[in-house]
């Protein structure tokens, strides 16, 4: 009973910690508004294209996805670090990191233009969607800037910021849909437009609370390189993980097979924007170092049972009804969907905790652990997929992703508990 009582007061004190609880939950609360509305841009799109068309959608995504990581060049964390850390200088390092991502942005758009029509595989209309897509690399780069400053110093703001993309998304989708003129490429340009609107809303709030205009500052291009790379390395390998299974689907078989798994993967994901709220708040805040010194490693621990706790609660009664659910949600075609819910499940909870766990050893400044442990699971991943997918198909990539989650939370886990805490061994803790 007293072991029972001591848990509930662990996890209730990451919500009560001053400085902490408020953030989190309000983060919480705009991720759930994110998420609702990518998930029902996702089921319009869906319901009115079809599978193959989803599948299509899954893979231009996932693909811009990839190619915008490493446009970026791991600078949004750095800077979010940097104007959390050094205040006085924000503007300037929100300048020198916005003209540094362009620059870099530039060589992405350049590739993504390049390849786009081997990702299209002969196909004219999907090659023009990888266009289209690969086009808007440079505004994404410069609103991302803002949005990480955001973070670092305002983060109502940051989230307002954040929601802003998927709900003019969301808006565009359903006009589109209701004029029956959602096709591929008008999917794929929503995007852009409400990228725009985002970059636009993100300049604002920046220029609100003194992070813009700023100039740029060239003694400021090693840290944030410094810190960037390090972000890049242990950023890349879990964006791998994230995207390979369907980027593998996307070159190997045909739309439909994506179209259906990717339904799968976005029902088990749906926690992770959530949970996520918690790494987001901590990053910053261990950042700057605002908690206290000795509720830190139980803070850290209270963090890795809450968003595993609140993962489970939200994907296991949802994996129970996802035979009925599915097929009345995203149409019959996508029946296939539900035993992929089944296997995903705990790779989602591994996942969604993964990314709280990631984020506080990034404000630990150990990018390198992240890298580490999402380059195991890449390993993994590969492995994996080649041995199931030849032989069961989509089941074994969700086997493979399942499977590789697990590894990368483990392994991250692993370097959070070696993290030394100053004046612990002085505390007997």
């Amino acid at each position: 009973m007293d072991g029972g009582a001591d848990r509930t007061r662990s996890l209730g004190s990451l919500v009560t910690l001053p400085g902490i609880g408020r953030p989190v939950v309000q983060t919480a609360a705009f991720n759930i508004a994110v998420t609702l509305a990518g998930a029902l841009s996702g089921v319009i799109i869906a319901r009115s294209t079809g599978a193959t068309i989803r599948g299509e959608y899954s893979a231009v995504t996932a693909w811009l996805g990839i190619v915008g990581l490493f446009g970026e060049l791991g600078l949004p964390i750095a800077l979010s670090f940097y104007v959390a850390r050094d205040p006085v200088q924000a503007r300037e390092y929100l300048a020198t990191g916005r003209a540094m991502m362009i620059a870099v942005g530039a060589v992405a758009l350049a590739v993504g233009i390049a390849v786009a029509p081997v990702l299209g595989r002969g196909d004219p209309d999907l090659t023009t969607a990888y266009r289209i897509a690969f086009g808007c690399l440079l505004f994404n780069c410069v609103g991302d800037s803002y949005v990480a400053a955001l973070m670092g110093r305002d983060l109502y703001r940051w989230n307002w910021s954040r929601v802003s993309q998927p709900l003019v998304g969301l808006a565009a989708v359903v006009v589109l849909w209701r004029l029956q003129l959602l096709t591929l490429e008008a999917a794929i340009i929503v995007i852009a437009v409400s990228r725009l609107v985002q970059l636009g809303w993100s300049y604002l709030s920046c220029r609100r609370i003194g992070l813009a205009p700023g100039p740029f500052t060239a003694a400021l291009l090693r840290p944030l390189t410094t810190y960037g790379v390090a972000q890049i390395l242990a950023a890349a390998p879990a964006s791998v993980n994230l995207y390979l299974d369907q980027l593998v689907l996307s070159v190997t078989g045909p739309p439909a097979n994506l179209g259906i798994y990717s339904i799968a993967i976005s029902m088990t994901l749906l926690p992770a924007p959530l949970v996520a709220a918690i790494g987001y708040v901590l990053l910053p805040k261990l950042a700057a170092q605002e908690l206290p010194t000795a509720a830190s490693r139980q803070l850290q621990r209270n963090a890795v049972l809450v968003s595993a706790g609140l993962a489970a609660l939200m994907l296991v009664p949802l994996a129970l009804v996802a035979p009925w659910l599915v097929p009345r949600v995203f149409g019959p075609a996508f029946g296939g969907a539900v035993p992929l819910v089944w296997i995903l499940t705990p790779g989602g909870i591994f996942l969604s905790c993964g990314q709280v766990v990631a984020n506080m050893l990034r404000g630990r400044r150990r990018q390198m652990s992240v890298a580490w442990a999402e380059g195991v699971a890449v390993i993994a991943t590969l492995v994996l997929l080649a041995t199931l997918l030849p032989v069961i198909g989509v089941i074994g990539a969700a086997i493979a992703s399942t499977v590789s989650y697990g590894i990368s939370l483990a392994l991250m886990l692993r370097a959070l508990r070696r993290i030394p805490i100053p004046g612990e061994a002085d505390e007997g803790t």
